[in-house]
């Protein structure tokens, strides 16, 4: 029978396994001679996956014809290739099967450049269900795929990679991405392609296996794992639209090819028809993407009554007590602080704004809080993050509230007729216990605290924040920006906003830099949480106000990290992530390259403010600009680096002023993790990682042991 075929094909004793016969075809795609075939055991001879070897040696014994899914095979020259196969037994030598093979999957991997490399997640994306009439069957599949291609472009990252399809599956290369942000932005990708096709795709099934490249594994044997994967979400018989790669796809895949056809899966004969079966026509999906516009014309701050605490803020501003008001960086507390301002009747230019961040220690702090206090008649002073303080000049201010007399005043001076308020980012217990807040300052502004919720707890107010901050900063770009897809909004609902208004505006203002578009996916954003592959709508979760409160109170026992700490495990986290990966990437040029980033952005780019933060000159950070802006991109393509890179930024926004340099910590804080973790590598591959020369690694090291 091999004579009589001119794919390749190869003759196996079934009971041994052994090669008995081979065609000219199999030779030459297999790169050896015939006698180098006949009488080895074929899964060696072809140099078969050890990983598919038991289910390939089920499906040669199973005595019935059958389709075998991709396999790798092993060229004589070294050279590998993906192929399919077919099984036949033989009509003639009820011992003997004919294994017809031909190779597949060349065009998929063809197309991608550069080609994937160790650390990208390669993902198969493919359509099924299809309808298709007898004409144009292949026309219709191919613009069905071009449209899907098209409408994939629109929300992938610009770095990532889209294959040209191939039938009706295509690939995408993820390029330094793991599996699980992977999977994340593949389920925004299905449920953007759900809402283009809308009612047109009803019927067809989108799937998509993943699989991650490894050192021990290239880049054809991770796309068949992908390929296994997605073959097996559609055999599996369930909903799953999404699959990460498995160990038993392969077998699982063999077993459905076996038992597909049900009863009648008893031995027969294959006959060939030249018929082909009727098909109807493909739907299609058209149109650009679903955009939700946003809400223009919004004046002013947004305002949400922020679950009661403005009601709260316009009942104290008619007396005369100090006024803590206590929430999370970005919330909105000084927009509170200036309604008590305007509704005691203070005029704009009488709100003081005293930053505690700024001041080196209890000399500077004590005069400037004197000088304001003195100077205060009609006046509304706001304390922002006074548990910064020197505790020295916390127990003095605290004095001088408690009392309403002027330190050092002789003759006693009463303080003149102002209103008082202190901004603190957490509540005032924690703080004490943090040993952050002293007692008597504490005790000063307890009075009547006003607690400003999270954004989380305000979900209402998201969507709107988010149409505000869009036209925005689509406006400072001159840029005209149509809103955000529907799967975008529905992320920025899910999330909770650790950042609140802050991170927000830093989201939407990032996924601005990294897009050409006039509208935002979820993609851009980063953000993944509560995106349904089917694409079917959502609304927040809303909670009553007491709910919120009751969690408040609970959350308020709750140990919770300094920003300080957070950014620590973060550090650590990036590190265990670059490892896992198996990559080696400059986190600490990407750690100093942020830090100043933020510090200007904390000074509004005034280089002076933002050099004395840092404790360098102006003239260093100018000199850095460049370097830092020709390396954004690569920091922005990185999802390794995104969580440390918004806490450093918060960090440095709520940080106070520090007697060491905060470039100077972050790279010993790194280089803890990178020592403790990655101790296996070389000096030089660890230099690589803080972004040093080797000598200087060492040095740093030496520095830091003996510290």
């Amino acid at each position: 029978m091999p004579d009589l075929i001119d794919e390749a094909c190869i003759t196996i004793a079934r009971d041994t396994g052994y090669i008995t016969d081979c065609n000219t075809a199999a030779c030459e795609l297999l790169a050896v001679e015939a006698e180098q075939l006949r009488g080895r055991v074929w899964m060696r001879a072809l140099g078969c996956d050890a990983h598919h070897v038991k289910a390939l040696d089920l499906a040669v014994r199973c005595r019935r014809p059958l389709l075998l899914p991709p396999f790798v095979i092993r060229r004589g020259d070294g050279d590998e290739l993906a192929a399919a196969g077919l099984v036949l037994p033989s009509r003639t030598d009820p011992s003997a099967t004919a294994l017809i093979f031909w190779p597949v999957l060349g065009n998929a991997l063809a197309s991608i450049s550069p080609p994937p490399t160790v650390s990208d997640t390669l993902a198969v994306l493919g359509i099924d269900r299809l309808r298709v009439d007898e004409t144009g069957a292949a026309e219709e599949i191919a613009l069905l795929m071009e449209q899907v291609g098209d409408s994939l472009r629109d929300i992938l990252r610009t770095r990532d990679a889209l294959s040209t399809p191939v039938g009706s599956a295509l690939l995408i290369v993820f390029r330094d991405l793991d599996v699980e942000s992977a999977t994340d932005i593949c389920r925004a990708l299905l449920s953007h392609l759900h809402r283009v096709c809308g009612d047109s795709g009803a019927g067809l099934r989108i799937a998509v296996g993943l699989a991650h490249m490894t050192r021990e594994r290239g880049a054809l044997h991770t796309l068949l794992a992908a390929n296994n994967a997605l073959l097996q979400a559609r055999t599996s018989g369930t909903a799953e639209q999404l699959r990460v790669e498995r160990v038993d796809d392969y077998p699982l895949l063999i077993s459905a090819a076996i038992h597909a056809a049900g009863v009648f899966g008893a031995e027969h004969t294959l006959r060939r028809s030249p018929e082909s079966e009727p098909s109807r026509s493909v739907a299609r999906g058209a149109g650009a993407p679903p955009v939700q516009p946003i809400e223009r014309d919004i004046e002013g701050y947004v305002v949400d009554n922020m679950e009661g605490a403005v009601d709260q803020a316009m009942f104290l501003a008619r007396l005369d007590v100090p006024v803590a008001i206590i929430g999370p960086a970005g919330t909105g507390k000084m927009y509170v602080a200036k309604i008590i301002h305007e509704q005691w009747g203070g005029a704009e230019h009488m709100l003081v704004q005293i930053d505690c961040r700024e001041f080196r220690g209890r000399r500077a702090a004590n005069a400037r809080i004197l000088r304001e206090l003195a100077d205060a008649e009609g006046r509304t002073i706001v304390f922002k993050s006074p548990h910064l303080m020197n505790s020295d000049a916390q127990v003095r201010l605290a004095r001088q509230v408690s009392s309403r007399i002027l330190a050092d005043s002789s003759p006693p001076r009463a303080l003149p007729r102002t209103r008082l308020v202190a901004l603190f980012p957490d509540t005032l217990d924690r703080l004490i216990r943090r040993g952050e807040l002293t007692e008597q300052l504490a005790s000063a502004f307890a009075g009547f605290p006003i607690t400003v919720p999270p954004i989380r707890d305000r979900k209402q107010a998201v969507l709107r924040w988010a149409h505000k901050i869009l036209g925005q900063e689509g406006a400072l770009r001159d840029r005209y920006m149509k809103g955000f897809t529907p799967d975008a909004e529905r992320a920025m609902l899910q999330y909770d906003w650790p950042g609140n208004i802050s991170e927000m505006r830093r989201c939407i203002s990032h996924a601005l830099d990294q897009t050409d578009r006039d509208w935002l996916t979820p993609v851009d954003l980063g953000l993944f949480k509560g995106i349904d592959p089917e694409g079917t709508p959502a609304s927040p979760e809303s909670r009553p106000f007491l709910a919120n409160f009751e969690k408040s109170v609970e959350d308020s026992d709750s140990y919770a990290p300094t920003a300080l700490e957070t950014v620590d495990m973060a550090l650590a986290e990036a590190v265990h992530s670059m490892l896992e990966l198996e990559l080696v990437k400059p986190l600490g040029i990407w750690l100093q390259d942020d830090v100043v980033l933020a510090a200007l952005d904390r000074y509004r780019n005034d280089m002076r403010l933002a050099g004395n933060f840092l404790h360098t000159r102006p003239r260093n950070i100018s000199r850095w600009l460049p370097k830092i802006e020709a390396r954004e991109e690569e920091r922005n393509s990185s999802a390794l680096w995104q969580p440390p890179r918004r806490l450093l930024w918060d960090w440095v926004r709520e940080s106070p002023q520090l007697e060491d340099p905060p470039l100077r910590m972050f790279e010993s804080m790194l280089l803890t993790h990178v020592e403790s973790q990655a101790g296996a590598l070389s000096s030089a591959r660890r230099a690589q990682i803080l972004g040093v020369s080797t000598p200087t690694y060492l040095k740093r090291l030496r520095e830091l042991t003996h510290a």
